[in-house]
């Protein structure tokens, strides 16, 4: 078997044959317990149309040989065999389109990355990418100020998505049917000299944040983390800060990151009381009617540098 080949096999089906299954399913989205670490909450997605895998905890991706040499714990050479052995009757993954994902390695096939950036401009002319964020619930002005319109190829297909830099000059892309990056994957730091700094684990949650305090603005420097995983990055920077206020999500992810900036020693406050009724700021702005009546209710926190809305 070829790569090319193996990359025609759903991961869904290879899940299955590992007795690996759904906790969920939502469209496309299949929702498992992560494979290869051990969770409670599950935060493995596989998006079928695009037959690629995404770890939400550990911030790695990839496509069904990066996730096969994991689960069998050998090379591509070695995986290849398995996948043409009798032990696998796989059925080919039909009219699959690669799209992209997360902070894939460079492979000795390609010897290029999956995805390809071609273009950026600002926001404004995509109306697709636009109207994604605003169905999002950010307000599109605040999302021009931060955001890109990312134009990137994988294979001989083009795609575009809303595009957030990181510090290393990677994106973090997102649209209707796709939430990846580009390499290289790092945290981005927004320093406008403030002693206090607002950490957020996505992009989303950033926008979130600055949409419902559209009208107060948070008086505050920014740490985007971009993925839980690279919390370690931020140890650092964080450590000249006043104060952190922390948005973690509300699951078992959030909780320990918290953790790890608290056993740090850091100067931290729990910021996520705010948004208690939901899992993070984007599903509390979601589930608002407006920003300006959540901004309302939420006046019972003390103002400080960030923590309340």
């Amino acid at each position: 078997m070829t790569c090319e080949q193996a990359r025609e096999i759903s991961i869904v089906e290879l899940l299955q044959n590992c007795n690996i299954h759904p906790q969920y399913v939502r469209g496309q989205d299949y929702w498992y317990l992560s494979p290869l670490r051990d969770e409670k909450t599950p935060s493995f997605k596989v998006n079928a149309k695009l037959n690629l895998y995404y770890d939400h905890g550990s911030g790695q991706g990839g496509d069904i040989i990066d996730l096969g040499r994991q689960i069998f714990r050998c090379d591509t050479k070695a995986l290849l065999k398995k996948f043409g052995s009798e032990h696998f009757l796989f059925h080919p993954q039909q009219s699959v389109e690669r799209n992209a994902h997360i902070d894939r390695n460079v492979t000795p096939e390609t010897k290029q990355p999956v995805i390809q950036i071609t273009n950026t401009k600002d926001l404004g002319s995509n109306v697709a990418i636009s109207q994604y964020l605003q169905n999002r619930g950010i307000d599109l002005s605040i999302a021009m100020e931060y955001c890109k319109e990312v134009y990137y190829q994988v294979g001989d297909k083009s795609y575009y998505a809303a595009g957030f830099e990181n510090r290393s000059g990677g994106f973090e892309l997102r649209s209707l049917h796709f939430k990846g990056s580009s390499s290289p994957k790092d945290i981005t730091h927004i320093n406008s000299g403030h002693k206090s700094v607002c950490v957020l684990e996505g992009f989303m949650d950033f926008l979130s944040l600055l949409t419902l305090r559209k009208h107060t603005p948070v008086q505050s420097d920014f740490l985007v983390l971009n993925s839980v995983s690279l919390a370690d990055r931020s140890l650092k920077i964080l450590k000249d800060y006043r104060t952190a206020f922390i948005y973690p999500d509300r699951d078992e992810a959030g909780k320990k990151l918290l953790g790890k900036y608290q056993d740090a020693g850091l100067k931290c406050v729990d910021a996520s009381g705010i948004y208690h009724n939901h899992k993070d700021l984007n599903e509390l702005l979601m589930a608002s009617k407006s920003p300006e009546k959540q901004i309302k209710k939420q006046q019972t926190f003390k103002k400080s540098g960030g923590l309340h809305l």
